[in-house]
């Protein structure tokens, strides 16, 4: 009877030693899991890169370089004639660290993420973009109000404005007393 006490003991302390390595594994886990879901932001470019570049007078983004599963050449190019230049792994080695970098093909060297890559562009460049298009939003605006608020209305398709607007109370508040 003593060697069944003790053969059940040593069970019993064999689990015990096992939930508690558990344990352990789990609080691991968990901070680990805990560091992944706080930093959902997969393509935050930290901000000490993102300082360094803007000294050197650059902005950074990420180009998208494929597109389900293909290179997007056209996409490439577009951004290659508006003047982005994708970042070399040489140039920014604590974002190479952690991002994979292209081995081959005519984006070798290139820190990528998925399908997208870092790429930089000339800050002149991408204010002169902002510059363009608000010219362009309020030249539509000017020329969509000229047309709402013409003397001459488009006869073939005449935009009016026919809503109203009322202000309407309602019934005085009634306390029993």
């Amino acid at each position: 009877m003593n060697t069944i006490a003790t053969e059940s003991e040593t069970k019993s302390t064999k689990t015990t030693n096992k939930t508690q390595r558990s344990q352990t594994e789990r609080a691991k886990v968990s901070r680990e899991a805990l560091e992944i879901f706080e930093n959902d932001d997969w393509l935050k470019i930290p901000s000490d890169v993102e300082n360094r570049f803007q000294e050197q007078g650059y902005g950074l983004m990420w180009v998208r370089i494929m597109l389900q599963g293909q290179d997007d050449f056209q996409n490439i190019g577009r951004k290659q004639r508006e003047g982005w230049e994708f970042v070399q792994a040489d140039e920014c080695p604590e974002m190479a660290s952690g991002f994979r970098v292209l081995d081959k093909g005519r984006l070798a060297g290139c820190i990528v993420r998925g399908d997208v890559a870092l790429a930089r562009q000339p800050i002149e460049y991408g204010n002169a973009r902002r510059q363009a298009m608000t010219k362009r939003v309020n030249d539509l605006e000017e020329a969509v109000n000229a047309r709402l608020h013409g003397d001459r209305p488009d006869r073939r398709a005449p935009i009016t404005d026919s809503s109203k607007t009322t202000v309407s109370k309602g019934k005085a508040a009634n306390f029993d007393t």
